[in-house]
């Protein structure tokens, strides 16, 4: 029995400290994996989108959109009751090795774009808006490695720069219009914003950014943008949002608090000197580090599970059950999130013993939280003196 037992522990310690060493290099391990077998600019590049074809865009205001897919029990928005349009920019999706962007006709990464990041992150602004999400050549996630990731980079950005133009050509001259994204996407609408937001005409119109899981800095506002600030409040417009999600229990592992060295910065992708993230919490829509209450949490979608058809439920909301907070570890500013949230809610298995940078979860999290204050800053928006005027409804509908 005690050959027995001694094996078991033997066993057991063997294999945590395989799983362990897993998680510390598993980032390494994935990316030799999906590298690409080329260097960039030995092959062509793949066609660039476009984006007057339905199928450029994951998500476009029509019946077959995967933005408009709902959790269970929430009912759908008329079109009609939507007051504002809503650019989408979604994160990673592609990891073929065969190309460093992807070629947007790729069918494995459209079907995981829509049945995933759009269905469960995009589908948050489907009651305050009509939802645009275009499909872009995005970069393999190894590009931020490259010595020649500006280049990179700049394929993706040029892609979603003319997303944007054709998306504010579509809807109405005097409609309102967000922004939102997630990780890469966020990469890219940080300079859009600067670019062909921030300090334009396109500002009395502007009603709030939700760029999430993307590690910007404070200083991306107070150094780059001119009109823009950080949202204060549930009801701010014209403002900028972000957080990055993280287990309140657990410290944050190496490799996922560092500084960010590649980001824009208004002249280029060197970034910024260390210094503090932005975090507001989604719960309370403020900066301040006090933790929300369970009570105000409206809803986290259930552990995603797998990718379902698209005109199934994304799944089961769980409310009442997630607290949310601002603070620091290092230099870094997190949002912490609370470990005895529902278990539906958090990832299950031997690997919810590591997990600690949810950025997996950035919008999940928080799905109906995002929806409900999305709405709230548009009523807000529209109720403002500087507003023009009612959308026009003849504006158009669909993609030629």
């Amino acid at each position: 029995m005690r050959i027995i037992l001694k094996f078991l522990l033997w066993a057991s310690g063997a294999g945590l400290a395989v799983v362990t060493l897993l998680v510390l290099i598993g980032p390494r391990v994935y990316g030799s994996l999906i590298i690409p077998d080329h260097d960039f600019g030995s092959k062509p590049l793949p066609a660039p989108p476009d984006y007057t074809q339905r199928s450029s865009w994951s998500a476009w205001p029509d019946v077959d959109s995967p933005a408009e897919r709902l959790p269970d029990r929430v009912t759908q928005t008329p079109d009609s009751s939507r007051r504002a349009s809503a650019f989408f920019v979604h994160p990673t999706t592609y990891g073929g090795r065969d190309n460093w962007v992807q070629p947007i006709n790729h069918a494995k990464t459209r079907r995981e774009t829509d049945l995933g990041t759009t269905s469960r992150q995009a589908s948050a602004f489907n009651a305050c808006c009509r939802v645009y999400a275009p499909r872009y050549r995005q970069s393999n996630i190894m590009g931020y490695q490259e010595q020649e990731a500006d280049q990179i980079f700049e394929i993706g950005y040029q892609d979603v720069r003319s997303a944007f133009l054709h998306f504010i050509e579509t809807i109405d001259p005097n409609e309102p219009f967000v922004l939102a994204s997630h990780s890469q996407g966020t990469f890219h609408l940080a300079r859009l914003i600067d670019e062909e937001v921030d300090g334009t005409p396109l500002m009395s119109r502007f009603v709030a950014a939700y760029a999430i899981g993307g590690s910007l800095p404070q200083a991306l506002v107070d150094k780059t943008y001119q009109e823009i600030e950080v949202c204060e409040g549930p009801e701010r417009t014209g403002c900028f949002i972000s957080w990055d999600a993280h287990e309140a229990d657990k410290a944050p592992i190496a490799w996922s608090d560092k500084e960010e060295s590649v980001l824009w910065n208004g002249e280029d992708y060197s970034g910024f000197a260390p210094g503090p993230r932005i975090c507001v919490n989604p719960v309370t829509w403020r900066t301040d580090g006090e933790a929300s209450n369970k009570q105000d949490h409206l809803g986290a979608l259930e552990n995603w599970s797998g990718f379902t058809e698209p005109k199934a439920s994304i799944g089961k909301l769980y409310a009442g059950s997630v607290t949310a907070k601002c603070g620091r570890a290092g230099e870094r500013n997190w949002l912490f999130v609370n470990g005895d949230r529902d278990e539906a809610i958090k990832s299950q298995g031997i690997w919810s013993l590591f997990e600690r940078n949810l950025h997996g979860s950035d919008f999940s999290l928080f799905w109906q939280n995002i929806r409900e204050n999305a709405k709230q800053r548009v009523d807000a928006f529209l109720s403002s003196p500087t507003y023009e005027g009612p959308v026009d409804q003849t504006r158009m509908t669909s993609a030629d």
